[in-house]
């Protein structure tokens, strides 16, 4: 056989393995060295190694997934948008549909405002092997057994399903084919860390942080002199909590994530294994939004009282996380101005994981912990990591 053909059989042997393992980067490479090798059939085995995407939610952070994943040059496909209401469809989803939809979104409607609406039922019928299913909606007690048996591959920011009760969130956990990163610490690598250390058999026996970027940044303006009420409004209109800010006040967000996190350890905790301390009293409780708003005044000389007594004794106050295989902990507390906990500012996180190899010197996990553009990007990596 002649020397070029074996250098050409080899080369498209070559390409079509990379391909199939996702490295493109090495298929280009070969495709650069190589100008005799049809580039056609070459872009015909790219779009059929395609991967589909099924997008569940289209707030803020699935909308800038979206954008994300168009500035990117993956292997992936849309061919399924949802929220609450309808969904929409196509194998792929026309690129002009996708834009309608979001516009649609950010203006405030919904779905099934759509001319191309669907009903949500349709969607299994894209239940594909392969398909990356990703969860970035409110939504509660979702069913993936049907996507699983198709054997699509699901990535999670929405921590409902993941913090539900153990028995009906079990088995999300120690797949493979199931990532769920932005559930914790926005894109920070929080779960990815966990999952090393116990697949090197290293022993997670503590881990503690602050977790809410949101009760971060309140903190942090009361560490500056700014009275509660105003701090918790400032932190409404920067978008760092929810529509009900008692939502995050009440550190049932921080339970969800160490739920998670204590999980993701080996640790089947249950919400009543934790204490919580909420950031509002019972004066607060069950009224509306905007009237809570106008009482929160009634905290703002009881938080400036444990301020300044942090104060005198060189301490700030952080929100903070403490889990152990038992149960934890979680509130406010004085830490020293000095360490790291208390140089920490505004929205950032900071996890500690103590181990049997991480001792007595904890491995520290830091950085921006709110946030569309951080939470997006680590949905983005886990998408990556599922396509590896």
């Amino acid at each position: 056989m002649p020397v070029f053909n074996l250098w050409l059989i080899f080369s498209l042997s070559f390409i079509v393995t990379a391909i199939k393992e996702r490295n493109l980067y090495a298929a280009l490479a070969s495709l650069h060295f190589s100008d005799r090798i049809d580039t056609i059939l070459y872009t015909e085995i790219v779009m059929q190694e395609k991967q589909k995407i099924i997008l569940l939610g289209l707030g803020k952070v699935g909308r800038e997934v979206i954008r994300q994943l168009n500035s990117c040059a993956l292997p992936l496909e849309v061919c399924a948008l949802a929220d609450s209401t309808a969904s929409v469809v196509g194998d792929p989803l026309d690129i002009q549909l996708i834009k309608t939809s979001i516009h649609a979104k950010s203006q405030g409607d919904s779905l099934a405002t759509l001319t191309d609406a669907q009903p949500l039922q349709i969607l299994s019928n894209y239940f594909r092997n392969g398909t990356i299913i990703v969860d970035t909606s409110a939504a509660h007690d979702l069913d993936w057994d049907l996507a699983l048996q198709k054997g699509c591959k699901l990535v999670f920011a929405n921590k409902n399903a993941h913090a539900a009760a153990w028995e009906q969130a079990a088995y999300l956990y120690n797949q493979p084919g199931i990532r769920y990163e932005s559930t914790v610490g926005a894109g920070l690598p929080v779960i990815a860390s966990l999952r090393s250390q116990l697949a090197s058999a290293d022993k997670i026996t503590r881990i503690e942080g602050v977790m809410s970027g949101t009760l971060g940044y309140l903190c942090s303006q009361l560490e500056a002199g700014v009275s509660y009420s105003q701090a918790v409004k400032k932190a409404y209109e920067a978008g760092y909590t929810e529509p009900d800010p008692r939502d995050d006040l009440s550190g049932f967000d921080v339970l969800r994530k160490a739920l998670i996190l204590a999980r993701t350890a080996g640790w089947p905790l249950e919400e009543r294994d934790f204490t919580v301390e909420p950031l509002y009293d019972n004066r607060l409780v069950g009224m509306p939004v905007s009237e809570f708003f106008s009482l929160t005044t009634f905290l703002d000389e009881i938080y400036a009282q444990q301020v300044e007594a942090a104060a005198k004794e060189g301490r700030v106050l952080r929100y903070l996380a403490g889990i152990t295989p038992q149960g934890g902990r979680i509130d406010l507390q004085a830490v020293k101005r000095s360490s790291q906990l208390g140089a920490l500012q505004g929205p950032g996180n900071y996890f500690a994981i103590h181990s049997q190899c991480y001792s007595p010197i904890p491995l520290v996990i830091a950085g921006p912990g709110a946030g569309i553009e951080v939470t997006a990007n680590g949905v983005l990596n886990d998408i990556i990591a599922l396509l590896s």
